[in-house]
């Protein structure tokens, strides 16, 4: 029975054989770790594979075999039956030749259909190709153009030149971090700012001449004339170029602030500054000039600012510096206003100049900063400041007063060789790990009130020339107060020490006797050299007892005595 089955219809196995043996090859061709697999590709690039004339021709002859298949199936089932039964069957055979011929027909519009799709993604693509390049042709012809007006002679070109270069940022900002970069490179070149007032040439007699008789004042006049016409005269054309040049550079100055600053309102939701470019830029401003240079809410990420020289006073006030900061060489020759600023990386002044206020008050230190060697010529204050960071002031010269009341050291807190020509306040000041004040000099009072030292306390061969005073101070860790020098009243009323307080080779002067040492510590009744020119002061060494001799004197008491001592 499976016999004659099979020899009526042995195409329908061999038919699905074939389509098992289809699809099992394409499972383990999917399946084979050697076979990479096919790369997804971009929108507009994709590629129909043509058809070749063999591939047409199988595809055929495919069509064909499964058509006569069909039909002789048909026609072999039905050969039993009467006439009109075959002639269905003979119609249906055509029909399903018809439809599968249909069915190829339709594969092939569809074919068609979808290598129109790809044409016209493909001219998609290459429309938006050409707009683009057109696009960045356009900028880079502008940013030749600007660039070659900032080499201008003439300032209002210059200007132009500026202000083409913010347009192109202004509306592409993958170009911002390069016309940055260009206009800090135009600040780095050469420049010394014009006086605010020429002087004006005298031409007129001397207070002696004009005091002598007539006939010496025209001769007078005669050579004061014969001596400016012999005279090159100044140039009012370079007087004027320096000028406009200035005029420039302020420009310059504007538009990287007017972009890189938040602005003043911290009310409102949205920042003050509706131009402010709310990516992070870098800064180089290595040996620029700048003149009056307003940066307050400045945000950016790196920023150098080593050998710069600002004319005027420098605003930075409450600025964010999210990378390292250079100012390393830097002079400043007016007000230096860091307020509020918050260093998020490491920061370097080492070597900079101050030369009138430097206010750093409530400023934020995460990073390691580094003071050293800097000149603070003017009042220095850094009131309320947090160091988070390791922090060094180390050989640095305070010529004024220097103001560290309640700032915070989370690190070390280097103040080594340091010298304060003036009043140093540290008042109330934290230092949360070592205090280090090695072999600095205080040539004037040094204010340590309430002042506490968590960790170990250096003041090692420290030279206090003026008034000292530690008054509610306390000592938590060792200290060391060894080869110190106190010449005027120094007081450690209320003072707490944890740990036995280190002054050896420490000396003092006479009116030093009968003030509150740390416990352990007395004076000397023998004199010791002075160690200064003419031993003019008479000092005594302050060495240890076994207990303490006495109790220190309560601060009302000592007030009452010494009358001329800052009451706190």
């Amino acid at each position: 029975m499976a016999w004659v089955w099979l020899g009526r219809w042995w195409m329908v196995p061999i038919t699905v054989l074939l389509l098992v043996a289809a699809a099992a090859l394409g499972v383990l061709r999917s399946r084979h770790p050697d076979l990479s697999p096919r790369p997804v590709a971009e929108p507009g690039t994709e590629v129909m594979p043509a058809l070749t004339p063999r591939a047409i021709l199988l595809g055929g002859l495919v069509l064909l075999g499964l058509g006569v298949t069909a039909a002789v199936l048909l026609l072999v089932n039905f050969s039993g039956t009467n006439p009109r039964d075959r002639l269905d069957a003979i119609r249906t055979a055509a029909t399903l030749l018809v439809g599968t011929g249909g069915a190829a027909a339709l594969l092939l519009a569809a074919r068609r259909q979808r290598a129109a799709e790809l044409s016209l993604a493909v001219q998609r693509k290459t429309a938006a190709d050409t707009a683009h390049d057109a696009a960045a042709r356009r900028i880079t012809e502008l940013y030749l153009k600007a660039v070659e007006q900032l080499g201008s002679d003439k300032a209002a070109v210059r200007h132009g030149g500026l202000y083409a270069l913010e347009r192109v940022a202004q509306d592409n900002p993958d170009q911002r971090q390069t016309v940055i970069n260009v206009i800090c490179a135009y600040l780095r070149s050469p420049f010394t700012p014009p006086p605010e007032r020429p002087a004006a040439r005298r031409t007129g007699l001397s207070a002696a001449d004009r005091r002598s008789t007539a006939t010496n004042r025209v001769a007078a006049r005669a050579a004061t004339a014969r001596r400016i016409s012999l005279a090159p005269p100044v140039s009012a054309v370079t007087s004027e170029q320096l000028r406009q040049e200035r005029e420039v550079r302020l420009t310059a100055q504007r538009i990287l602030t007017t972009h890189l600053c938040l602005g003043h309102d911290r009310t409102a939701s949205q920042p003050a500054n509706l131009r402010y470019w709310a990516e992070e830029y870098d800064l180089d401003l290595t040996d620029a000039t700048l003149i009056n240079f307003n940066a307050a809410r400045l945000t950016v990420r790196q920023a150098i600012f080593a050998n710069a020289h600002f004319f005027g006073d420098a605003q930075f006030g409450e600025a964010t510096f999210t990378g390292p900061t250079l100012f390393d060489k830097a002079t400043f020759t007016g007000d230096a206003l860091f307020g509020g600023t918050n260093f998020i990386g490491d920061v370097r002044f080492n070597e900079a100049n101050f030369t009138r206020l430097t206010f750093f008050e409530k400023a934020v230190f995460n990073g390691d900063t580094l003071f050293g060697k800097t000149a603070f010529i003017g009042r220095a204050r850094f009131g309320e400041a947090n160091f988070n960071s390791h922090t060094w002031f180390g050989e640095s010269i305070f010529t004024g007063v220097a103001h560290f009341d309640n700032v915070t050291f989370r690190s070390y807190a280097q103040f080594d060789e340091a010298i304060f020509k003036e009043n140093a306040w540290f008042d109330r000041a934290t230092f949360i790990r070592d205090a280090i004040f090695g072999k600095a000099t205080f040539s004037k009072n040094a204010w340590f009130f309430g002042a506490n030292f968590t960790s170990k306390a250096w003041f090692g061969k420290v030279t206090f020339t003026g008034r000292v005073q530690f008054d509610k101070a306390i000592f938590a860790g060792r200290s060391w107060f060894d080869e110190a020098t106190f010449t005027d009243d120094t007081y450690f009323d209320e003072a707490t020490f944890t740990h036995i307080v280190s002054m050896k080779g420490a000396v003092a002067t006479e009116i030093s006797v009968g003030r509150a040492w740390p416990a352990g510590w007395t004076i000397d009744d023998h004199r010791q050299g002075s160690g200064f020119a003419n031993e003019v002061l008479n000092m005594r060494r302050l060495v240890p007892v076994p207990v303490v001799l006495t109790q220190p004197k309560p601060s009302a008491q000592l007030q009452s005595e010494h009358p001329d001592r800052l009451p706190y």
